[in-house]
């Protein structure tokens, strides 16, 4: 375990860099020492390495082949994932046209429905006035 640098210790990226809960002390280790129970260099209180995100426990023990491996397959992954992602965003531009048409629509029927409702309402009153009139008529006939 290495700490900060500032002796001119140098840092590399595959170094997980940490501060210490206890002390607040910054802390760095090689990637192999991730999940470790491990003293604090200024404190001495046993510190847990954090696993970094994306790596699992199990990826320190795999060889140079296997991550080569795995790297790939996450390329693979990566491009199908981009690739299905476009496809996604084409559904939703089609799926959003479509959803603007049948609003369109929508609004034309709701005009058409009223323009009905209207001229329903004008029938049924004309009929209860002829109603009125046939009453009369009848009435006047007997």
């Amino acid at each position: 375990m290495s700490e900060m640098p500032q002796d001119g210790a140098e840092i590399k990226d595959t170094d997980i860099v940490f501060d210490c809960p206890h002390c607040g002390k910054s802390l760095a280790i090689d990637y192999r020492g991730a999940g470790l129970m491990i003293p604090c260099t200024d404190c001495g209180k046993n510190v847990q390495v954090p696993i970094p995100e994306g790596m699992e426990i199990t990826d320190v023990d795999i060889s140079d082949e296997e991550k080569e491996a795995r790297i790939v397959n996450l390329r693979r992954s990566i491009t199908a994932s981009e690739m299905r992602i476009k496809q996604l965003e084409a559904e939703v531009e089609e799926l959003t046209v479509r959803r603007d048409q049948l609003e369109k629509v929508r609004a034309e029927n709701m005009f058409r429905f009223g323009t009905i409702l209207e001229k329903t309402g004008s029938i049924q009153k004309s009929l209860e006035e002829i109603a009125v009139a046939l009453h009369r008529i009848s009435e006047s006939a007997k």
